[in-house]
């Protein structure tokens, strides 16, 4: 027996090249441990099921199983039947609290091939419980695993079907029935079975045998991160079945003849808890009431065992949630850039004196060009001008153009111009070359109507140059007038023309802040105003831009490294605030991550934007996934949400 159990470990080890050999593979203490003997088994009538999990309602315990003859049944801890679909064949389900004495169940039915969402409550009238239908989904292939996770209070649910192909959805009500909202895909090889999401640090657990168990980032606004939790040679051929007790924090599990527990706080450690179990193979295994419960695959009885128990996990027990960072939902977003990847970067906003309804978004390809879009994202015309990175406009005294939008171009380092006549048409004035290795961020300075750029050397410091437009515009110049040194990469920026100030982005360092007629003349030197603290600012620092309206007046910078936008006041030296951009699911608008560039103007832009508008890029396009775009927020859902004077 024993040299079965370790000839399965090294196949599954060599399968999934995850270690050196089998010479590694030792049991820990706890798999030395006694066989354990059931106390006593629940007879099911006709269930034939491979999966339960425990559920309270009305403080009463409960257990659901999935079944292949009666779809679902839910029984109480005597076994008593307590509720049934009419029919349905169910081997895989997900199960979550919602709050108010109600439960959420997603299960995979094989007859009408669909995800369906059902309701586990307690009737008012009668106050038996019952399943109540919600919605469904058709799917394409039989699902091998279904999970939920709750998100910024909304829920999601991850399936994964037999292929290996997995859909996250948010799953909300909708009308007559609840909707499912795809939010991103995520690709798997084949053989997957189990999955469950750690709610308090939000990983998703995937089993793949013979590969083992993987972690990932649950939340789509975030890299996936892809790491093995468990390695298969520590688990076998054959494993499955998930169950988390978060109140503990451990992950519950089948593995081979036995029934595991691992630390959720600790990849790759050794088991908390290992005991085979006698004269069975189970396949899904939960705690309640302080007894382990578990099933057979395709069982119509339940096996109860005695056991120690493992403690709490004390990682679990001391960790410190970190007060959650307000969220504010975007009103619009734009169409997806053409190109692939990372390409959208850096928007502009143009606000039309004449008719505020007619502005225009500029936004940056930087792969391709340069693409120009109306306030509700409709794409109005591209110019394929090379591989711009960053974009600001200045409005002008000019008899052909109200504004002026420069770009850092890429393909050929330097400077490609744009002029914006009264009526928004805007037109390619050509570029200037620069003597640079690879223009990367920019931004805009107005003094004495006269027109400059700051522009950023990607390996080197930042440099100040002036546009001189001349007669014919087409024939403009660009005149170097003074370079700033700096220690590491510098992308955003953006100059308080009535200040003379300019501030930037050093991504690793923080926000500095320069007094630029000080500077010119030899005199001044950048201050760090703002630096990279990992919690209001967190590398890297990337975009930025001033509302200015008066007193209430704000810099704000794109925190790219979690995910969030930081107001500082108006002179860089004090944090107001920081919040995300969330899901707008009435819009079908995902939230916005990995931000580059942004914009953001104190005009009165309409009645979505009546005290301005703050236009971020974003760098993973969800609800479906496309490519990037850039998000539309309202300045008054931001000032009403973080409650600025």
């Amino acid at each position: 027996m024993a040299q079965k159990k370790f000839l399965k470990v090294c196949l599954a080890a060599t399968v999934a090249g995850l270690l050196a050999g089998c010479d590694a593979t030792t049991e820990s203490p706890a798999q030395q441990a006694e066989v354990l003997k059931s106390q006593q088994s629940i007879s099911l009538n006709g269930v034939v099921s491979s999966q339960l999990a425990p559920l309270t309602l009305a403080d009463k315990n409960y257990l659901l199983l999935a079944s292949e003859e009666r779809g679902l049944v839910l029984i109480d801890e005597n076994g008593s039947e307590a509720a049934a679909l009419d029919g349905g064949s169910v081997e895989r389900f997900a199960l979550q609290a919602q709050g108010d004495d109600q439960w959420l169940v997603a299960a995979y039915d094989e007859e009408s091939a669909e995800i369906q969402l059902r309701a586990v409550q307690t009737d008012t009238a009668s106050g038996a419980p019952g399943l109540k239908y919600l919605g469904a989904v058709a799917s394409a292939a039989p699902q091998a695993a279904l999970c939920f996770s709750r998100q910024n209070g909304r829920t999601h649910l991850f399936a994964i079907d037999e292929t290996g192909l997995g859909h996250e959805y948010v799953v909300h009500p909708r009308d007559q029935a609840w909707a499912f909202s795809e939010v991103r895909q995520l690709h798997f090889g084949e053989q997957v079975n189990a999955c469950a999401v750690d709610a308090l640090q939000q990983q998703l657990l995937v089993s793949q045998p013979p590969l083992g168990i993987w972690s990932l980032n649950a939340d789509a606004e975030k890299d996936e991160e892809r790491r093995v939790f468990v390695a298969a040679d520590k688990l076998g051929e054959n494993f499955g079945g998930f169950w988390i007790d978060s109140t503990a924090g451990h992950l519950w599990l089948t593995s081979g003849d036995e029934v595991r527990a691992y630390n959720l706080k600790l990849p790759r450690a050794e088991a908390v808890f290992a005991r085979a179990l006698y004269d069975m193979e189970p396949v899904s295994a939960v705690l309640q009431g302080g007894a382990l419960l578990v099933l057979e695959e395709e069982s119509n009885s339940i096996r109860q065992f005695s056991a120690d128990l493992p403690p709490p996990a004390a990682e679990t027990q001391a960790l410190r949630a970190r007060s959650e960072i307000p969220r504010v939902a975007a009103r619009a977003q734009t169409q997806p850039v053409v190109s692939g990847g990372d390409a959208a970067d850096d928007p502009a906003i143009w606000v039309n004196p004449d008719n505020v309804a007619d502005s225009l978004i500029l936004g940056t390809d930087k792969k391709s060009g340069l693409n120009i879009y109306r306030l509700d994202g409709k794409l109005l015309r591209q110019f394929p001008v090379g591989r711009v990175n960053n974009v600001d406009l200045r409005s002008v005294e000019h008899p052909q153009y109200a504004a002026l939008a420069a770009a850092s171009n890429r393909t050929t380092p330097g400077v490609s111009l744009f002029g914006i006549t009264d009526s928004g048409e805007v037109e390619s004035l050509g570029l200037r070359e620069m003597d640079l290795q690879d223009p990367y961020g920019l931004c805009m300075y107005q003094q004495e109507g006269k027109q400059f750029v700051w522009i950023s050397d990607k390996e080197g410091g930042l440099h100040l140059a002036e546009i001189l437009l001349g007669d014919n515009p087409r024939e403009w110049q660009l005149r170097n007038r003074a370079s700033l040194p700096v220690e590491s990469q510098v992308e955003g920026c953006v100059a308080d023309d009535e200040r003379e100030t300019l501030f930037f982005g050093e991504e690793d360092a923080g926000v500095w802040r320069l007094d630029i007629t000080a500077f010119v003349a030899g005199e001044g030197k950048p201050q760090l105003v703002a630096a990279v603290d990992e919690e209001r600012l967190v590398a890297d620092v990337e975009g930025m831009g001033l509302y200015l309206n008066g007193d209430n007046s704000y810099l704000v910078v794109s925190s790219q490294g979690n995910n969030s936008y930081t107001l500082f006041s108006r002179d860089g030296s004090e944090f107001v605030g920081h919040f995300r951009v969330d899901m707008n699911l009435d819009q079908g608008i995902d939230g916005s991550s990995e931000t580059d560039g942004l914009e953001v103007t104190s005009a009165a832009l309409g009645a979505d934007y009546p005290e301005g508008l703050l236009i971020v890029q974003d760098g993973r396009n969800r609800l479906p996934s496309e490519a990037q775009n850039f998000k539309l927020v309202s300045w008054g859902d931001i000032a009403g949400k973080l409650e600025l004077q």
